[in-house]
């Protein structure tokens, strides 16, 4: 009898000490969850993922494969996502692109957080205004154009000449007005209808959208 108690009040406190790392596993996601939700809400993902928790989080930060969308699934079918970030020579970053691989070809989006009134052209540097505590302040900043270029024509080699769409998405509070050049300029809240109707000429099936997604870095 006394075997049969010490051998329960072992297996009790395993029990008890299983339930204490799942609950602060639970507790370590739901905080890590909410100190990023206000960095995803501003992001350009709430128009990409359908949800926070589930469609972005949950795969970004557990599965760590976030290179497929539930909300994309609804408007493109089958697709691949690869994420990269496109800096310059000195390692300064100068905006982060996502690339959809979708069953009618390949979509580049350039996505910069800036805030103000945004100015730029072809070429040379691209101006930031913002009025900070009553005093308009100016910032020069890389010409991403010039960078989404350049990362545009090494994934056209990559893949053998395919052509790939590309577009600037900048976030809501963002005045582009003043941006002129011939790529799409547009807000976060219009990259889902730009996504809908990206057509690149031709046309991809799943085997090929997952061999260009491992070209492109993909796992």
């Amino acid at each position: 009898m006394k075997m049969l108690s010490e051998q329960s009040s072992s297996e009790s406190k395993m029990n008890m000490l299983f339930y204490v790392v799942v609950g602060s596993m639970l507790l370590i996601y739901l905080f890590r969850a909410a100190i990023g939700y206000r960095r995803y809400k501003s992001s350009i993902f709430p128009q990409v993922y359908d949800n926070y928790l589930f469609d972005y989080f949950y795969k970004v930060n557990v599965t760590q494969d976030p290179s497929r969308s539930n909300r994309l699934k609804k408007t493109l079918g089958y697709h691949r996502i690869v994420y990269a970030q496109i800096a310059n020579k000195e390692g300064k970053l100068v905006s982060q692109v996502m690339t959809i691989i979708h069953t009618k070809g390949i979509l580049s989006i350039a996505y910069l957080n800036l805030k103000g009134k945004l100015s730029g052209l072809e070429s040379g540097e691209w101006i930031i205004r913002r009025t900070e505590e009553g005093n308009e302040k100016k910032f020069k900043i890389e010409n991403p154009l010039t960078y989404l270029r350049e990362y545009v024509k090494h994934l056209g080699e990559v893949l053998e000449g395919r052509n790939v769409e590309s577009a600037i998405a900048l976030n809501d509070d963002c005045d582009f007005s003043d941006v002129h050049i011939k790529e799409k300029v547009l807000a976060y809240k219009d990259v889902p209808q730009l996504i809908a109707s990206a057509d690149c000429g031709y046309g991809l099936n799943n085997e090929e959208i997952d061999e260009i997604y491992k070209k492109l870095g993909g796992k």
